[in-house]
Formats: structure tokens, sequence, C-alpha cells
């Protein structure tokens, strides 16, 4: 039976939704609250420090622990769609006598939450201490109970409240107010999320930064600066990169990629140039030491990997790409956002590379307009794979994964095919979140044998477009892409595709213009269209930086390239059998 509670409690999950606050990333106002035991996982969940969550995991159950500055009532919530309902709910207090008082609710519509019949969430303790309240809870993962929310590694919204009084019993709160509620995104069973950083005592750090960068006033903008790699008299390994953002330009960093560039000598060191215009030709470089994306936060690699510059084949010169996203055309910013990088001569056991799977990032992806659920699918063909791996005998490890889309994107899953039969998800998210594209760490190291292949599955959300959308650049265009982390490194850096579209012509970049002007409100073009799509020849590119190739649209696809004919949807994706 519905609890009636006042109806701008619900503005906690009505409003609390969208995309973070550019200032999410500025430093905590207030101390780190001190918890009850160690935690894996801890994160300031508002601007001004009120409202943190700590968490762990285990293969069955999630314990979560909150303190909040307030002696009043906390709410605390997960949701996958970012909309008011459906969402699982729990809210508690301590009053004055020291009791603790919590329950588990869940969201079905416009109105009062409803008590849980099944109460799956479990209070381990309530408090109050000189920060605030504390609220200690858990529940398993899978409650089985369809108004709880299923915890997986897929991205999920916490959403949160609180107020400064104890209400006098769950049908009396008043509303928490419009500053203490919000939401934040998380990968709650992936990398572990910690706010402070104390790095090994042999460790050095070196800035790779823009240096007050004027950024145009226009959408879209490629900015790539050259670094030399700081040279020392022996190995060692980077272990962990984290994203240097100016303050208050957070929302114009879209993303940053770090490439080897082998190609590059001292006379490059500092270059400056547009990314994909007056790029000099002998540094098109495509081979990713670091990815990443909005929303990110710092990433360390494992204690068993590294990634190795000071030996033959390593590094000597990276190329630092800064997607800007300047959708208002806003003048005026100056950025000098970048990567730190930590490293440490403490060698680690293997050294890791970054293998980058998906879609060959041009026009050739086709996202038509008016689909609720689009699927694109490309490949990381076996092929590929077999010529990083070289021998049966030899696999890699992959332990981390960005998956990587652009506004349209609703959900990614990235597939592991070992002969006809589709093995579990190398990495899925299926509530992607475009403003969060974290690293997200396995729970377990999966391995890559020799003869498998990869599939990358993008679904588009386009009912709000009326033209398709292209594969391309820019925000508003899109992309299909996963970057693996994996040890030992390979030769192999870029395994992608395209589809041709060769059923209309033998040019696919004419066949793309030619489908771009169809009638795609007519259910016979739609037919039309997958049925090109599920028989089109498909496009492969196996790529490293020791047999570069040019990532430009262009025809030239037998130069330094494996062209692989498949036919239907059999060829991307092997049914379990």
């Amino acid at each position: 039976m519905a609890i009636k509670v006042s109806y701008l409690l619900f503005l906690l999950i009505a409003k609390c939704f969208g995309k973070p606050s550019r200032e999410d990333s500025f430093p905590a106002t207030t101390t780190e609250p001190t918890p009850t035991e160690q935690f894996g996982n801890v994160w300031k969940l508002d601007v001004q420090g009120n409202y943190w969550l700590f968490w762990k995991t285990n293969a069955t159950h999630v314990i979560f622990e909150t303190h909040v500055k307030t002696k009043g009532y906390v709410g605390f919530g997960l949701s996958s769609n970012g909309k008011m309902f459906p969402s699982d709910v729990v809210i508690g207090w301590v009053d004055s006598n020291g009791t603790t008082h919590f329950k588990d609710c869940h969201t079905e519509g416009h109105y009062a939450p409803i008590i849980d019949a099944s109460q799956d969430w479990f209070l381990l303790l309530g408090k109050e201490d000189n920060f605030g309240t504390v609220l200690k809870f858990t529940r398993k993962l899978d409650t089985c109970d369809d108004n709880d929310y299923l915890i997986t590694e897929s991205t999920v919204k916490v959403i949160y409240s609180y107020h400064p009084d104890d209400p006098a019993s769950f049908s009396s709160l008043s509303w928490h107010g419009a500053e203490r509620r919000g939401a934040k995104s998380l990968m709650l069973l992936s990398s572990v999320k910690a706010n402070e950083y104390v790095p090994p005592s042999d460790a050095e750090q070196f800035d790779m930064l823009h240096h007050n960068f004027h950024v145009p006033a226009k959408e879209t903008t490629y900015q790539c600066r050259v670094f030399k790699v700081p040279h020392k008299p022996q190995k060692y390994h980077m272990i962990r990169y984290e994203p240097i953002i100016s303050p208050g330009n957070e929302d114009y960093v879209h993303h940053i990629l770090v490439y080897n560039c082998p190609t590059a000598t001292d006379a490059d060191n500092g270059k400056v140039f547009d990314c994909y215009g007056h790029r000099p030709r002998h540094l098109d470089c495509s081979d990713v030491v670091i990815a990443w994306a909005v929303g990110g936060v710092a990433f360390d690699f494992p204690s068993n990997a590294g990634f190795s510059f000071m030996t033959p084949g390593d590094p000597q010169y990276l190329i630092m790409e800064t997607h800007f996203n300047n959708p208002t055309l806003k003048s005026g910013i100056i950025d000098s956002s970048g990567i730190r990088i930590t490293a440490t001569h403490t060698i680690r056991q293997h050294d890791a590379g970054v293998l980058q799977a998906g879609a060959i990032v041009n026009k050739l992806q086709f996202v038509p307009p008016h689909e609720k659920d689009f699927l694109s699918r490309h490949s990381c063909s076996q092929q590929c794979l077999q010529k990083a791996l070289v021998t049966q005998q030899n696999s890699m490890k992959a332990f981390a994964t960005i998956l990587h889309s652009h506004l349209l994107g609703t959900s990614i899953v990235a597939h592991h095919i070992r002969g006809d039969v589709e093995l579990e998800p190398l990495a899925q998210d299926l509530s992607y979140d475009f403003n969060y594209q974290d690293t997200r760490v396995f729970p377990k190291e999966r391995e890559i044998k020799y003869g498998d292949s990869l599939t990358i599955d993008c679904h588009y959300d386009s009912t709000g477009r009326t033209k398709p959308t292209l594969g391309g650049l820019s925000t508003a265009e899109e992309m299909c892409l996963a970057f693996i982390y994996y040890y030992p490194k390979t030769e192999i850096s870029n395994c992608l595709s395209s589809p041709l579209y060769d059923q209309i012509g033998s040019n696919p970049y004419h066949n793309v213009d030619t489908m771009y002007s169809w009638n795609w409100q007519n259910q016979d073009v739609k037919n039309k269209f997958q049925d090109i799509l599920n028989k089109t020849n498909v496009y492969h590119k196996c790529s490293s930086h020791t047999h570069p190739e040019s990532t430009h649209d262009n025809l030239s696809f037998a130069v330094s390239t494996e062209y692989i004919p498949c036919s239907g949807t059999s060829n991307y994706i092997h049914s379990t059998s």
C-alpha cells in the first residue's frame, strides 16, 4: 500500500537525473568522513561534500555506507533510465532516542513510493556522529524481486537526498529542498573509485597538458600536441593516468586519447596542430596508449601489468588528442587540460597494451532516423587476432575497457566468440550514459585466445532525429568503439570494420550518399536497408604502429589492410550452439 509522502520529495527522483554538474570534479570542500570499515570504493556524491558513499561488493552482495551531513532523514536509490520511475529506493534516519528507521521502497509512477512487500535491503548500522548521519546497509545484487534494481556491470544512476530534520513517520516526510538532492552515474561492480591517491615511494609523475589553448567558437575541435617521453637510463612502467581538466572546462573537454607516434622526431616535440585538419603527414599515428572520456576518473593498472617505456619498440613520442565539444559556440574558452602519468622503475610482470575494436570512424557507420533501438554491429576479426597472437599457444589477458559511443548510444556490448560458441560478453553496459564513460575493470581477467573474434554491438535511439546519423568525429555524429586494456602487449593496436553496402554500388561512400536521401519514414525503405545491412560485405582494418595505415576516408582498401568478405549476420556473430 502506498504511503503518503510530500509531493516535493519526488523531486529527488524526478529532477536529480541528467548531465552531471561540471562542478562534480571540483575538490571536496569538506574532509572525507571515516567509514566504519575498509571499503574498496568511495565517492563524493555532491559538490559540497555533504553526501559520501562508500561501497564494496562480492560475487553475490553489495554493502553501502552513506555519510551525510545531516541529523535528519537520508534517501538513497538506484535507477537505470534517468527518469522518476521505476527506481529502487531506501529511506532512513536516526531519531532522538538513537533508534534507526529504515525502509526498502520503490516507485512506479508520478505518485508516492511504495514500501516493498519484500524488504530486501537490510540495515547493518545506523548512527549519528560528528559528521552527521551514518547508514550502513546491504542487499543481494539480484534479489529476485521485480521491485528491486538488478545490479550488474552496467552503469547505474545513484540518486540521493537528505533533510535537516527527522520526520515523525514515513508518511510525513518533508521536502528535502532543491539543494539537498542529486544523482551520480557509477559502475558499482567495476573500477575502484578512490578520491585520494598515494603514489609508490619510487614513483615519478609527468604531465601532458595544453598551454592556454584558445578553444574555437565551433562545435567540434580536435587539438593535438606532440610530447617526447621522458628519457630514463632504464625501463620504467606507467602504472596510472588521470585527467587534469581545467576548472570550468568540464563541459567542453569530451575525450583525450594519447597515441604512440614512432614517426615523430625531436623537431616535432611540442608541435601543436589540428588533428584532422592541417596534420603533418608523418604524424598520422593511431596506436592508442591512453583513452579517457567525459565523466572518467583516474585509472590504475593492475599490480601485475604496466605500460612500458625505454625498451626497444616502446613509445619515444606521444601525441595527445583532445576533443573539445562546444555546441553553444561559446567564445573565450582557454584550456590547459591534459593527462598526468604516474610511472615507476619497479617493473611489473607484464607489459600492457591497448586494442581498439569496433567501427572505423567514418561515415560508413549509418544510423537511420526514427529508430528506438537500432543495432550497429562491428567486428574484430578472427584473422586479425590471429596475427596479433601469432600461434595457438598465444593468448592475451584483458583486464579493463572503455566503451564509447556518442549522443544516440543507449547500450554497448563487446561480444566474445570462440569458434561457433559465443562466450560471456567481454564487457557490456546496458544503461550507457554519454556523460559517464569511465574505464571499467573486469571482475576477473578474460583470456582472448588465438582464433577468437570480437563483435562490438552499439544500440542507438534515433527517435529524435529526422535524418540519418553518420559515423564521424563530432559529438552529433556517432562512434562505436571498445578500448580494451590487456597484456602481454602485441603488435596489433586496431581491429576495426566498416560495412560497404556493395549491393548498391562499388563506391561505399557514394552508397551512403544514396541511402541518406531515402525517405526514412517509409517502412519499405527501412526493410530494404536492413536487408542491405544483413548481406553487405565488410571491410576489416587490422593495423599496428609497425604497419601504419591511413584512418582518413578513402578507397585505398587494399593498402596495408585485410579485406575479408562476409555476408549475413552470422559472419558478424556466431549463435550459441
